[in-house]
């Protein structure tokens, strides 16, 4: 994979350059807790995660040419952050249509998945025990 160096708020940061199915890694309990605790710390009063369930995710994944998924930051009609998801191709086009052959041959013009509807924590954080899903950090 090729790597890049681009500037983020004032720094340079390294970061993929490719948008094959390989993109991404584990990071870790410990470093993916101190970077959930460092958002939550700058921001207790907003959403602290999102909970998309498995079907929608293998939906996208599933479409046509699909490396992986793009997750945009959004804000709802009542003015809840949200993520909004979008299938992405190896060439970081978004995947808003795509072609298929019908039964009878005929090409069709399919729009490609647009997901949200996420569970937000809080308030929906377990049923067990909502305080394990926002301490774990």
């Amino acid at each position: 994979m090729s790597k890049e160096l681009i500037v983020v708020k004032g720094r340079v940061i390294e970061q993929n350059r490719s948008f094959n199915p390989e993109v991404g890694e584990d990071i870790g309990y410990e470093l993916g807790a101190k970077m959930i605790k460092r958002w939550h710390d700058q921001n207790p009063d907003d959403v602290l995660a999102s909970f998309t369930g498995r079907n929608i995710l293998e939906s996208i994944l599933a479409q046509p040419g699909c490396t992986g998924i793009r997750m945009f930051n959004a804000i709802n009609d009542l003015g809840v952050k949200q993520l909004v998801l979008v299938g992405v191709d190896k060439n970081g086009s978004n995947i808003l249509e795509y072609t298929s052959i019908g039964d009878n041959g005929e090409i069709i013009k399919n729009k490609g998945i647009v997901a949200d509807r996420s569970t937000i924590c809080p308030p929906s954080c377990g049923p067990d025990n909502p305080a394990d899903a926002i301490n774990w950090f």
